[in-house]
Formats: structure tokens, sequence, C-alpha cells
């Protein structure tokens, strides 16, 4: 699987500096830098996106806009293709900004409303990206004292891109806030996962390529199989009823054609549930289209994921 860091729409990074008050008694501040990470999105080859600036709410409401640094000077955006920072890749859009130490409500990200700068390109060619009022809110953070501070916004494209209309009336993709966190780099997981070829063509519920087999990552280690379903949004879900205590994963990945490995970046430490899945490339990350998770049954696993690398192979599960 791929790790995927969005910085953009995925996950940026926010290096802090703190540069302490001095003897006038003025505010203490960090240094804040911001880059942009996805997790990729089977039906994209291309995710592109213009950000302008970036909004920083403080708990008070009043709030910071720094601007981006466009590597070509005569654009206010700096345009971004998201499946270009996957993994622990990512994007600097902004670098070393002071800004006051505390907690903030919200991060916005605001994009470029001119024509042909955010766009996906699809099995059907090149479609409009278009964001509701250019601004996309990710929710708070926290900016302390510490000396070096780095955070990551990850975009999770399977869950945060959704097409307007369907298949039959396209009218282009939008992102949502969902699917997208704001992690501290010091604090945050990576998992590789490495299922063998030989171990999926082997099982006769599987397809005979790699390309449709998943994995499904759940935090926690409570419920059981029957209580894990595919990706769903809670907020948008039609049709089939969810269990229960159906608990939706946190984040999906699919095969790397390069080693058969399944990556994850960007992961909140803790406790998690991992399970493969032979043909995920069905699942709609907004309805629930009631997959067998695991498939088979015996792929499931949980594990603790600490700070930093982590590592699991598939086919330990059942040797």
């Amino acid at each position: 699987m791929k790790v995927l860091p969005i910085l953009l729409l995925t996950a940026p990074v926010l290096l802090l500096s703190g540069c302490g008050s001095d003897d006038s008694g003025s505010a203490r501040t960090s240094n804040v830098s911001f880059a942009v990470s996805d997790a990729p999105v089977d039906e994209a080859s291309s995710v592109t996106i213009g950000f302008t600036q970036v909004e920083l709410v403080k708990s008070d409401g009043e709030s910071i806009h720094l601007d981006v640094e466009p590597a070509i000077p005569s654009n206010d955006y700096e345009q971004i293709d998201l499946l270009d920072y996957q993994g622990q890749d990512s994007a600097l859009i902004i670098t070393q900004q002071p800004i006051p130490v505390g907690t903030y409500q919200n991060l916005i990200l605001h994009i470029s409303d001119e024509s042909d700068v955010n766009f996906v390109v699809d099995a059907e060619g090149t479609q409009d990206l278009k964001q509701p009022s250019n601004k996309l809110k990710l929710g708070g953070f926290e900016v302390t004292e510490d000396a070096t501070q780095s955070f990551t916004i990850e975009f999770d494209l399977r869950k945060s891109l959704v097409m307007r209309g369907n298949t039959d009336s396209n009218k282009g993709y939008i992102l949502k806030p969902h699917g997208v966190t704001i992690l501290n780099n010091s604090e945050a997981a990576n998992l590789t996962v490495t299922v063998n070829s030989s171990l999926y063509a082997s099982i006769e519920e599987c397809p005979t390529t790699a390309e449709s087999t998943f994995v499904y990552l759940y935090q926690g280690t409570e419920g059981t199989p029957i209580d894990l379903v595919d990706q769903t949004d809670s907020d948008y879900v039609e049709g089939a009823t969810l269990p229960t205590d159906a608990v939706a994963p946190y984040a999906t990945a699919s095969v790397s054609e390069v080693d058969g490995t399944y990556q994850f970046g960007y992961l909140p430490t803790g406790e998690y549930t991992v399970a493969f899945v032979c043909d995920g490339s069905a699942d709609d990350s907004i309805q629930y289209d009631e997959l067998t998770i695991p498939q088979p049954s015996n792929l499931i696993t949980t594990m603790s994921l600490s700070a930093g690398s982590n590592t699991l192979d598939m086919g330990s599960i059942i040797e």
C-alpha cells in the first residue's frame, strides 16, 4: 500500500521553530511551514490544485493569513498535483512564517478561482475541480513552544475526492474535508504492509492480479469482522443500512505495482485492526457497498503503531 500524506486538499506539514519572547513582553511565536501530501485515489491519474493562501483561525476568531510561495513568481498560487506527493513525500507551500503560539480552531486552505488551474484527470479525460467558496476547512491544531514542530495535512483522496453528479452526468469533482487530517510529524506513524503475490494468487476468492487488492485500516481493536465495513460517509450515505456497530476504515491503501507493498503515511499512533480485502476496487467512498471484510476471513490482525516506521507482513498471519 502507499502512504498518502496530503498537504493539499489527503496533507500539509507545519515546521515550527520556537522563538522566545523578549524582555519587552511580546507574545511568544513559532515559525511555521506548511507542506502537502496525499493518499491516491483509484480513478484519477492527476489531482491538481492551485493553493493561494493558508488561513489560520485563532481561538478568539481572529484570522492570520499566510500567502503561498509560488515557484513561478508571476502566479498568485502554487499549483500542485497531489498524486506527485504520496507516502512520506510532501510539497512545501509556506516556509518559516512566525505565528503566535496557541490553539487554532481552524486551518483553511484557500484555492485559486482562475480557470484551468484546478482539475482532475481520470479515465474520461480532464475534469473540472470546483471547490465551494474556493476554501477547504480542515479543523483545528495547536502550535506549542517546542523549538521545532512539523505537521502534515494528510488527504485521503479515496474519501475526500468526490464526483459531482455521476458517471452519466459528470459535473467534475469537489474535495470534502472528510478524510483530511492534521498531524504532528513527531507523533505520526507510518505503516508498510507486505502481501506477497503468491498469497492472494493461491486464494480462490481473490482476483488473479494485484490491482484490486487493498488493505483496510481501522482504529482500535474492538469489534468482530462483521462490524468492519467498507468506506462510507455517514453525511451522504443512502441505500443499504449500516450495521448498528459499524466501524468504518480510518484509511485504505491499494497494492504497489512496483514492490507489492501497501503503505499508509501520517497516522495517529495507537491500536489498529488491519484487514486484507481481495477486491476493494468496487468500494464507493460515500455509499455503503456491503463488502465482506476481511476477504478472505483469516487475513486480519491487530497491531500497535508507534511514532515512526512500522511494518507488517500479512503472510505471517496465516503461517
